[in-house]
Formats: structure tokens, C-alpha cells, sequence
């Protein structure tokens, strides 16, 4: 189901390399690529479309092929490497997030339904119900629609994503997500304005408490207002880049450099990889991803039958 459902998205017109619609993004590479030090701020869910995800995250490596999934959890960084498949030419993932409204809804609305146990293994070969559910949301969020029933929709069709992950009895990380932690908060206050210059006291009383405190709170996260600041801007940073229109001067000034350079030795420091040299990875004329003559009928009749 895996290549019905990137046959479909790539049928799309005006499809970009990096495309966000309700809470997910398609992204292609048409070159093998390493990206190191990945921030995650939010539980993230990966579905390899084609060609295999190299990831590792603390001490573990895995190898996620064409119609594997990975979870994410918040606050984690991971190094990936994109290998594109061999027969098309190209890597294809989409990743799927959600706001911590989202997922305090859910664990309101289905606490008390969840599985006792669940699998923690972040790697996951779903099976034909998740399969269906995430082709079912894709396919939500896809409509051309943006009011409010339509966003209940895509809300519904998110849950009912993570309910077939919990009923396969995997994906721990995604569903046991507790929003609300002091470093999502800060995180989410400096996201208002990347590029400001931002110091912890700003942040402190946008969040209402001391500039002790909440450097207290965030210590005992694991983690500094300093180390937050510059995985935004880097997180920012990355998703300009990937999205292939900006230029990088303003890239660099969106997060708050003021040297085109110097926002490229850190991008460089931080990823592995100076700016452009990511840029070229994915970029490619559009109709180098266009399926093959009949193969959207053919998809077409398997979403049909799926």
C-alpha cells in the first residue's frame, strides 16, 4: 500500500519538495544524503516511502526500508542518512506531527482505552489497518478545504492513525506523549520570532516566572535556554533550506544571523553539510517524479480496493 500511496502524492500538481498540509511533509532526495543532529520538538511519526532511512539516535542504529515506519519522540535528536531507491532514482518519507493540543485531546479522549502495554520499539512494520488508517489521513488532508470542519477531519483521521498504531499495540513513544513540558514552552515562545535576539528573561516572562526558575526547570529537563535557542533556529534553519524557494541570506536572517557566512559554518557545524549542498540533494525538475503513463489509474483502482 506503501507505493500506492506515494504514487498518489506524487500525481499531485504544484507538488513541492517539501510540502506541509495539516500537519505533514513529503519529502523527496534524488541524492544519498547525511543530515546530522536533527532536532524533534514534537513526536514525530516517519513512514518510508521509497528508498531506506539510515537513522541513529543515541547508541542505535536502524535501517528503515520502503513501507517501514519510525516514531520520534519529542526533544530527541537524530542523524539520518537518505539513500534514494536504486530502480526509481529517488527517496521519499512522509512524516507526520502533531501540536500538543492534539495530542492532549487524545490522551483525554482515549486514556482509558489504550493498551496497558505497548511496544517501545521506535522501528514498526505496520500492518494493513495502520497502512489503511495512514493512507485514509493522507488522503484528508489532501482535500482542498480549510474550516473548521475540515480540520476536525483531519483531527479525526489523525486519531484514528494513532488508535490503529495502539491496537497493533506499538508506537509507545507517540502515544504515552505527555505535551506541556517547560522546554516545549520555551520552544514554542521563541518560535513566535526566530530571528529576535532572545535571552532567557524575555522568555522567562513571556512563560510568567523568574529567569531562575525557569533555567531550574529546564535543568532538570535535561537540557538549557542556550541549547533551546539554537536548535530552533537550526530546526528553522532546516525546514527554509528544505523547502527550496528562499534564498539562504534569508534564510540566515529568518533565524537570526546576520552574516549569510556565519549562518553557514554554524548550518555546517550543526547538520554536517553546508546549506546549499542539501539544497542540491532533492532539487530536480518536477517531472522527474511524475509516475509512469497508467500508473495513477492503477493506483487509483488499488485505493479503491484497498
Amino acid at each position: 500500500m506503501h507505493e500506492t500511496l506515494l504514487t498518489q502524492l506524487l500525481a499531485l500538481p504544484h507538488l513541492t519538495e517539501r510540502t506541509f498540509v495539516g500537519g505533514a511533509a513529503l519529502f523527496r532526495f534524488h541524492q544519498r544524503v547525511q543530515v546530522q543532529r536533527t532536532p524533534y520538538f514534537v513526536p514525530c511519526l516517519i513512514a518510508v516511502l521509497a528508498g531506506e532511512k539510515h537513522i541513529k539516535t543515541g547508541q542505535n542504529e536502524y535501517v528503515c526500508r520502503a513501507g517501514d515506519w519510525f516514531t520520534v519522540n519529542a526533544g530527541t535528536e537524530i542523524t539520518f542518512t537518505n539513500v534514494p531507491d536504486p530502480d526509481n532514482g529517488y527517496f521519499a518519507a512522509v512524516v507526520i506531527a502533531a501540536d500538543a493540543s492534539m495530542l492532549q485531546r487524545f490522551r483525554q479522549r482515549y486514556a482509558s482505552v489504550l493498551p496497558a502495554r505497548l511496544d517501545g520499539d521506535p522501528q514498526i512494520q505496520p500492518d494493513e489497518n495502520c497502512r489503511k488508517a495512514l493512507a485514509d489521513y493522507v488522503g484528508e488532508i489532501l482535500l482542498p478545504h480549510h474550516d473548521k470542519l475540515s480540520d476536525a477531519l483531519v483531527e479525526l483521521r489523525w486519531e484514528a492513525l494513532w488508535l490503529a498504531l495502539a491496537r497493533q499495540g506499538v508506537g509507545r513513544e507517540l502515544l504515552m506523549a505527555q505535551p506541556g513540558r517547560w522546554r516545549e514552552r520555551v520552544v514554542w515562545a521563541i518560535y513566535s520570532n526566530v530571528a529576535a535576539d532572545w535571552r532567557a528573561d524575555d522568555v522567562a516572562r513571556k512563560l510568567a516566572l523568574s529567569e531562575s526558575s525557569l533555567r531550574r526547570r529546564l535543568r532538570d529537563e535535561g537540557t538549557s535556554f542556550s541549547e533551546l535557542l539554537n536548535d530552533v533556529r537550526m530546526e528553522r534553519a532546516l525546514g527554509m533550506v528544505l523547502d527550496g524557494h528562499t534564498p539562504i541570506q534569508r534564510v540566515a536572517e529568518a533565524c537570526g544571523y546576520s552574516s549569510p557566512s556565519r549562518f553557514g559554518a554554524a548550518f555546517r557545524l550543526r547538520f554536517g553539510l553546508a546549506p546549499l549542498a542539501l539544497r542540491a540533494s532533492f532539487e530536480q525538475s518536477p517531472t522527474d517524479f511524475l509516475p509512469k503513463a497508467g500508473t495513477t489509474e492503477r493506483a487509483t483502482a488499488d485505493m479503491q480496493n484497498a
